[in-house]
């Protein structure tokens, strides 16, 4: 797919899965089309991929032609009203025209455009309508009104019901519009209730919001006191396990990091699924990083935990310390730090104010908790009576090993050796699983195959050819642009999935393959037609004009398949040595 929106995942391949959440956000979006779609705030933990999914699903309806994304991130920066009421509006306007104009170039506009600018560009594509909204909001700006903002937060559901067409409105970093918003240039008065001001705007079905923030508690408040009854909610968790697995060889290809079936394992069932953990052990600083082997994941998890370059470490004490600052109790420390220690099971207020001897009453105790709640630090229990730690393998962590001269007869070795604990844990599963399931073994193939075509197969043309069957006289493997595997976009039809597609110059031989690594069954004339129906979509799809299809079965390959193979000019290899991988 063309990527519009700069996705800030950086390279589009990194991002991973999410085939759950992207195919109901997009039959969320269908019903946009009937007028059936309700405004919805997505629910997630910091730092579980909210952004990277927002931009995803703008660039996959910029092409799709039914639904118009608008996209805006509220960032962490001080406007005065007029200011930000124009950045909105020139971000919805320049995307707009964008789309309907099918001019990509115009979404650089956005930080650079200006009202005359953006109105030629109405004008010249003939939406008479818009260039003169855009003329009135000018007017507005310049008398500094602050019916500005009135006529900008309604922008997208006017022209939306004008033009008879859905809108789409993305809003990430919501809860920030109650913090950066002021009235004056000196930034003195915040208007502490913007959200307030989409309770009308919010419930028009052709032009629904979908929100998202980065503080589960603060945005979940905002939206029950000063939206009540006008957002449905979707809770996001991690990525599952086999979506966790697939990133980390992701992160693995592209990184150009090695790791073993086991660490690769390991480091998705200590991430839990959390893509920020996942990319931060690849890009971390640790000297003795080293992921192929369980020793250098145990150093790189607790370089990550204890030292101050640590990526995961630095993330979460900035925010630890603005929520701690934002609850204002000296016993918050404490209480958090208690129920870290005792985060397998929930605690009541009566427990913690006579371990932590809290000199509050009950209603005191109470609101300090559900501000730690909202702050994201702590977890409600099952009512407002218990209380728990955040489940999460590395935060309490993180949190503890900040606070360690606060706890007696800590010792730091103790976190290493939870650590290594889960590590081993871990390990031993794996072994069972792979045993049992075969997409551990699948994924381990793929990834390893792309590896070699990626780094070592264009280098010794001559031995990978000698190992892969029926491949044309004046084939060669080469230097691919990318190299992975193949799913189609959630707006299309078919629910395309191929192992690997390595695309290649046009005057060269992309590769579009099947990958089985099962003990038993051998591949199949039906399995054989049902990938070379597969690839063909591929082709057409993707405009590939030279290619070679290959399918690579340890546990080789039914007569029929082969002759059918040879009938249709496809290449095949059972040969052990493509699962060779990170050897040079």
């Amino acid at each position: 797919m063309e990527f519009y929106l700069q996705e800030k995942i950086g390279n589009p391949e990194l991002f991973t899965g999410r085939k759950k959440e992207l195919t109901f956000l997009m039959n969320w979006v269908d019903k946009i089309k009937l007028r059936l779609s309700k405004s919805m705030a997505i629910i997630s933990r910091r730092k579980t991929g909210k952004t990277a999914l927002l931009q995803r699903l703008f660039n996959i309806l910029f092409q799709n032609n039914t639904v118009i994304p608008f996209y805006y991130e509220i960032r962490e920066k001080q406007y005065n009203l007029i200011d930000f009421s124009i950045n909105y509006f020139f971000t919805f306007i320049y995307q707009y025209l964008a789309y309907k104009l099918k001019e990509k170039k115009y979404l650089s506009y956005i930080e650079i455009g200006s009202f005359e600018n953006a109105s030629n560009l109405a004008k010249k594509g003939g939406f008479d309508f818009i260039h003169t909204y855009i003329q009135n909001v000018e007017r507005l700006s310049k008398e500094k009104t602050e019916l500005v903002w009135d006529a900008v937060r309604e922008a997208p559901r006017t022209i939306a019901a004008f033009y008879d067409e859905g809108i789409l409105q993305i809003i990430d970093e919501f809860q920030l519009i109650n913090k950066m918003i002021y009235r004056d240039n000196d930034m003195k008065q915040c208007i502490n209730n913007m959200a307030g001001s989409y309770l009308h705007t919010s419930e028009y079905k052709h032009a629904p919001m979908l929100v998202a923030g980065s503080w589960i508690g603060w945005l979940m408040s905002d939206l029950r006191s000063m939206l009540p009854g006008r957002f449905i909610y979707k809770f996001f968790e991690n990525m599952p396990e086999n979506e966790a697995i697939e990133m980390v060889y992701k992160y693995s290809q592209i990184e150009e990091i090695s790791v073993a079936e086991e660490t690769a394992y390991q480091i998705a069932k200590i991430s839990e699924g959390n893509p920020f953990y996942i990319s931060s052990i690849f890009y971390s600083m640790c000297p003795e990083k080293d992921l192929a082997f369980e020793n250098g994941v145990l150093k790189t998890l607790d370089f990550e935990t204890r030292n101050k370059m640590g990526i995961i470490r630095a993330t979460w004490m900035e925010y630890i310390m603005y929520a701690l600052s934002e609850v204002n109790d000296n016993n918050a420390k404490n209480i958090v730090l208690y129920l870290c220690n005792n985060r397998n099971r929930q605690v009541s207020r009566k427990e913690l104010k006579e371990k932590l001897n809290l000199k509050m009453n009950e209603s005191n105790l109470e609101k300090k908790l559900q501000s730690l709640v909202n702050a994201d630090i702590i977890e409600q229990g099952d009512s407002n009576y218990y209380y728990q730690g955040v489940q999460d393998n590395i935060f309490d962590k993180v949190f503890r090993s900040k606070y360690e001269d606060d706890i007696k007869e800590f010792n730091p070795k103790d976190i290493i050796k939870e650590y290594q604990e889960m590590l081993t844990s871990w390990k031993t599963k794996y072994y069972e699983i792979r045993g049992k399931y075969s997409y551990a073994k699948g994924l381990f193939s793929e990834y390893a195959i792309i590896d070699n075509l990626r780094a070592r197969a264009y280098k010794n043309t001559k031995f990978y050819n000698k190992i892969t069957n029926n491949t044309p006289d004046d084939f060669q493997f080469v230097k691919y642009k990318t190299v992975w595997s193949y799913t189609a976009s959630p707006i299309e039809q078919n629910e395309l999935q191929v192992d690997i597609f390595a695309r290649a110059d046009d005057s060269e031989y992309s590769i579009i393959g099947e990958v089985k690594n099962r003990e038993v069954a051998k591949f199949s004339i039906d399995e054989a037609k049902n990938f070379f129906e597969k690839a063909n979509y591929l082709i057409k799809k993707e405009k590939i004009i030279k290619y070679l299809l290959i399918v690579f079965s340890i546990s080789g390959f039914t007569d029929n398949s082969i002759d059918f193979f040879i009938k249709n000019n496809i290449a095949w290899s059972g040969n052990e040595e493509w699962l060779n991988f990170n050897k040079s």
